[in-house]
């Protein structure tokens, strides 16, 4: 009987795949940047509900939210900072600039935050194990670097526990044009991951299409594409560090995107992830313009923090072995 539901359910798994690869007038890149995309989205979706009620909750109890970063500051920034989308970064960098949180913490946020990436790994399960180091250097990082910064770069200011201080910001467009606090509309819980899937849908089929192309048309073969982009070198890391700190939330997808596709190094996966943060610091250059060189002194630690650890790893990758060893030990 289970096998016979198994098997059943295989065939049902397999259908948008046939379906697709007997499309004609299609090329094969563009046959398998699809497939690939289409399978992904139900994973997709569940993953974007989940942190839609995740993000309603502390929204709707925003109290309990500052308490936890004022009783845990760096701990508490680099947990939330994990959750796979710009959202919490972008809140820590409006607590920042109402002063409600300390710099290190905000650094937390931002070091800690993957964007949207780490699910995308998931479309190669050999390259998603990469996920748990991802994880663990993020948060050993993000909580050294966030108490260094506030015991060594004393940055004076009065902290305010003011909730109504952020209520403007909360309201003020966020990723897919959607306001950060909607908490008077339920039925937004589940457009919003809807949309916000079918946006990543798009994008990542579109950016499929064009990395399959470039490999295929450009180079022939993935090696020889990974070569051009200096995937061996160190110098691919640093540029990767600097692609990352690009404000907009689809950066961290690409850099997922090229990894699956053996285009770029875990190192530079790992540094572009750190100064990877949506549009965090847009937001904060935003709402803490009148401190500008704070502003461009967090950035500058950002990433000098991420090409520093991508470097690290890159001349020591076996780090990773002890990562793996120490948690599955």
């Amino acid at each position: 009987m289970i096998d016979l539901i198994i098997e059943r359910a295989q065939q049902v798994l397999s259908v948008p795949e046939t379906l697709i690869s007997h499309i004609p007038y299609i090329p094969e890149y563009v046959k398998e940047a699809l497939i690939t995309t289409v399978y992904f989205v139900p994973v997709l979706y569940f993953l974007y509900y989940l942190i839609e009620l995740l993000e309603r909750f502390f929204l709707k109890n925003i109290g309990l939210f500052i308490k936890l970063v004022k009783r845990l500051g760096p701990i508490w920034g680099a947990l939330t900072g994990i959750v796979p989308e710009c959202g919490y970064a972008v809140i820590g960098s409006v607590f920042y600039a109402r002063k409600m949180i300390t710099r290190g913490t905000l650094l937390a946020f931002l070091i800690s935050s993957s964007d949207d990436a780490l699910p995308f790994l998931f479309m190669d399960l050999s390259k998603a194990i990469y996920i748990i180091p991802i994880l663990v250097i993020k948060l050993v990082l993000a909580v050294v670097v966030a108490f260094a910064v506030d015991l060594l770069f004393v940055f004076k200011r009065e902290l305010t526990e003011d909730i109504n201080a952020i209520n403007i910001d909360l309201n003020e467009p966020g990723c897919c044009d959607h306001k950060m606090c909607t908490i008077e509309n339920p039925p937004y819980w589940w457009t919003h991951p809807l949309i916000h899937t079918f946006n990543m849908f798009m994008f990542t089929f579109l950016s499929l299409v064009l990395i399959n192309c470039v490999i295929t048309k450009g180079y022939g073969s993935v090696e020889a594409t990974a070569a051009n982009m200096l995937i061996d070198t160190p110098y691919q890391v640093i540029l990767g560090a600097v692609f990352g700190l690009i404000p907009n939330c689809v950066i961290s997808i690409v850099f997922a995107l090229l990894f699956v596709k053996g285009l770029i190094s875990f190192p530079t996966l790992l540094a572009g992830l750190i100064t990877s943060s949506g549009i965090a610091l847009m937001t904060l250059a935003k709402h803490n313009k009148s401190h500008k060189n704070d502003n461009a002194f967090i950035t500058f630690i950002l990433f000098v923090v991420a090409v520093a650890t991508g470097l690290a790893v890159y001349y020591n990758m076996g780090i990773l072995d002890n990562i793996y060893s120490y948690i599955f030990q």
